[in-house]
């Protein structure tokens, strides 16, 4: 399985956690990360994304800019989800190159669940790329984790 993981686009302050939209920059953030990565997010199945509005406004950026056409949605790819609900969800799917959109500290932890490495960090719009014959973990490779220039 090839893994993509991308932290949402810069969000607006205040209101409720799930309810904060990408501000501007945020925008602009992700636009710049899918024409840099072009080429590797063009090559995704599907798009799984937290439902929070900043996760979701950051894939339907992404939808719109490539030929990915396919996104699911999966709540547990909020802040706080569970690794290993994750981990099953990934192991069920059929897909062979899957995106997660998602956010803080979840990225970071789940790359570091995946790998079985520490410390990895994800500012906003950052993309980071794994593969592993099965997802599970400490399985996993990293293969590069790119912020927005």
């Amino acid at each position: 399985m090839r893994l993509l993981i991308l932290r949402h686009g810069d969000a607006v302050v205040g209101g409720p956690d799930q309810s904060r939209r990408l501000s501007d920059h945020g925008r602009e953030q992700v636009h710049k990360q899918v024409l840099r990565h072009y080429q590797d997010i063009n090559a995704v199945d599907v798009v799984v994304s937290s439902p929070y509005i900043r996760a979701a406004q950051t894939a339907e950026i992404v939808m719109q800019e490539t030929a990915v056409k396919s996104i699911e949605w999966l709540d547990d790819l909020v802040p706080h989800g569970s690794l290993r609900l994750i981990e099953a969800f990934l192991q069920q799917h059929q897909a062979s190159n899957v995106m997660l959109v998602s956010h803080l500290p979840l990225v970071g932890l789940l790359i570091d669940y995946l790998t079985g490495e520490t410390a990895n960090s994800m500012g906003t719009a950052s993309l980071a790329s794994l593969s592993m014959d099965y997802p599970a973990q400490g399985l996993a490779t990293l293969h590069w984790n790119h912020y927005v220039d």
